[in-house]
């Protein structure tokens, strides 16, 4: 493809012949390339001739069928960030007519992106526009009868078309008409469009008209319908009065609780936990959710009763400590540790987020023996799932007490040091909010031992990352404990036998230079990196380079002028070719 200096140098054709003369290529990944340098196009073109010339041209051949799905797809992706070259937002309108004939085609991906194209552009247009191009062009989407497409595609425009809107006409298109379609497919895509369409409806559209349409597709014939309708529940019920809420929790979603499709049950399952906290902890409704939540628990089909935990930790912060303890941590609790049960390391992960709900009596009591046991567990990524959520955990219960240190220490201690480097490392990076959590004199006592076996690791990105996370440790504990703990570590790798734990020192040099005194670094750990910037090993005189132009700011003019360019201009003649790159490199920066 031409790029824009020689499209617009072109004497033989214009850019829109050349756009023609490659869309007509009968190599679909030629055509698609081509699209995606529609911008360069316009911006050859100007921007009146992309508005008069380019967007007919397209929209005709999409009307034609000339374009395959792949090319259509990505037009309707190009248009959707076109605005700016069609003369900015003010113009953006000119784009909807291409989109629209997208959005009556028959493959679905196309429709949809060409869908979130129009909502994007839309969000970029005024009252006004919307009022005059956007609001007509959705009523004739959702008015079309020839075939069923538009109105699927028209359903996903209401949200942003309602902005502009004056009076029930979209209101009523949608919830008496869309709605209600003979087509399965339309009420499908109406009803996965509930939410979004509730958000922005006037409060007593709500209740007079899109209540009732939630209530009819919650019992439609289809069960997709009813599966996309109950992701809506949530919204609706925060728009609604409490009274209404009761109606739609005690009637409609109770009974697609005890719905035949275990699917739908699932989706029940998948919305609940949104719809306890759009209900705002309101005493007549958290009832009827806990007794709901309960039978989704306790289902038949354990699909459902797996989605009903996987939401188990929403459900109890919304559903109050008691019930959490009672019904919520059980259920969880018992399946994150059966080895049969699907979703195991997304529930260990749940388990443990459900200390805030339980709160810190019952976290201590409940939840750790039962941490404990999952980080022992076979499966490695159960472990670190719960491993994972520790600082989340610590955040609730806390480390300032004796009890709580007693029983939490020793077993991060233990997987600290754990055969599986993923065990390890996910422990490094817990170290930032222990020491917030401990202390100094308590961080120090139960894991000063420990910085030199991260240091030493086998595994490059724990050592890396504990460098790292003790920078963290530092702003938290002080720069002079920064110095008395790592210094040491570091200095005592420069003459380590093997080349990547000497690289440990660059790494303090890089990512802890402005984390120490200006004289510890330039007394300890500075010269120490402009020797191994000439070390046998290139690998680490690259390091090294790289570690000094990093550490560049922290350094005195005076060591960069007699110590560090010295050596970087040596490197300059280096016989490996990487190392010259990364010293000239490393020059840039400190001569800049």
């Amino acid at each position: 493809l031409l790029s824009l200096p020689a499209l617009m140098a072109s004497e033989s054709s214009s850019p829109l012949d050349f756009l023609i003369e490659e869309l007509a290529s009968d190599n679909p990944q030629q055509c698609v390339q081509c699209v995606s340098r529609l911008r360069v196009i316009a911006l050859a073109l100007g921007h009146e001739k992309t508005r008069s010339d380019l967007l007919p041209y397209l929209t005709g051949e999409i009307e034609q069928g000339k374009f395959t799905d792949e090319v259509q797809v990505s037009i309707a992706e190009v248009l959707g960030s076109f605005t700016d070259f069609v003369g900015g937002p003010s113009e953006a309108h000119c784009l909807f007519p291409p989109l629209v004939a997208l959005c009556s085609v028959e493959e679905s991906t196309v429709r949809d992106q060409a869908v979130s194209s129009i909502n994007q552009i839309g969000k970029q247009l005024s009252k006004a526009q919307l009022q005059t191009h956007l609001v007509p062009t959705v009523l004739k989407l959702a008015r079309q009868t020839d075939w069923f497409t538009p109105r699927v595609s028209a359903c996903g425009l209401f949200a942003v078309a309602y902005r502009a809107a004056e009076g029930k006409e979209l209101c009523d298109t949608f919830c008496k008409g869309l709605g209600i379609d003979d087509s399965p497919m339309v009420r499908r895509a109406a009803a996965a469009r509930l939410a979004e369409f509730a958000a922005v409806l006037q409060e007593n559209l709500v209740e007079d008209d899109l209540l009732p349409l939630h209530r009819t597709l919650l019992a439609d014939e289809q069960e997709s319908v009813r599966v996309n309708a109950l992701k809506g529940t949530a919204t609706i019920c925060g728009r609604v009065s409490t009274q209404l809420k009761l109606g739609l929790l005690k009637d409609n979603f109770q009974k697609c609780v005890r719905d035949k499709s275990w699917r739908v049950r699932v989706a029940c399952a998948e919305a609940i936990a949104d719809i306890a906290k759009s209900c705002g902890g309101q005493s007549e409704t958290q009832e009827v959710l806990q007794e709901l939540y309960v039978a989704l628990q306790n289902d038949h089909e354990q699909e459902v009763r797996v989605a009903a935990a996987l939401r188990g930790a929403g459900a109890a912060e919304a559903l109050g400590p008691t019930f959490a303890k009672e019904a919520v941590f059980p259920v969880v609790s018992k399946l994150a540790q059966d080895p049969n049960s699907a979703s195991r390391v997304e529930l260990a992960t749940v388990l443990v987020r459900l200390a805030a709900p339980i709160e810190k009596a019952a976290a201590i009591e409940m939840l750790l023996p039962v941490m404990s046991l999952l980080t022992e567990d076979e499966n490695t990524n159960v472990r670190l799932a719960v491993i994972n959520q520790f600082g989340s955990f610590i955040r609730v219960v806390g480390l300032q007490d004796e009890p709580q240190r007693e029983q939490l220490l020793p077993l991060i201690t233990r997987l600290a040091a754990d055969k599986n480097w993923r065990v390890r490392h996910a422990i490094v990076l817990l170290l930032p909010t222990l020491a917030q959590e401990l202390g100094e004199l308590n961080f120090t006592k139960a894991f000063g031992t420990s910085f030199e076996t991260h240091a030493t690791d086998h595994y490059a990105l724990i050592r890396e990352d504990f460098v790292k996370c003790m920078a963290s440790v530092g702003a938290t504990l002080g720069k002079e404990w920064l110095e008395n703990a790592m210094l040491r570590v570091l200095t005592s790798r420069a003459k380590d036998k093997n080349y990547q734990l000497r690289s440990v020192l660059l790494l303090g040099v890089e990512h802890l230079h402005a984390a120490i005194s200006s004289n510890a670094l330039e007394t300890q750990l500075v010269p120490a990196a402009v020797e191994m910037a000439s070390d046998p090993v290139p690998n680490l005189r690259i390091q090294a380079l790289r570690s000094l132009a990093a550490a560049s700011p922290s350094i005195s003019a005076e060591q960069k002028r007699d110590l560090v360019l010295p050596q970087l201009q040596d490197r300059m003649t280096d016989s490996d070719m990487d190392v010259k790159f990364f010293a000239n490199e490393a020059l840039k920066t400190l001569e800049s």
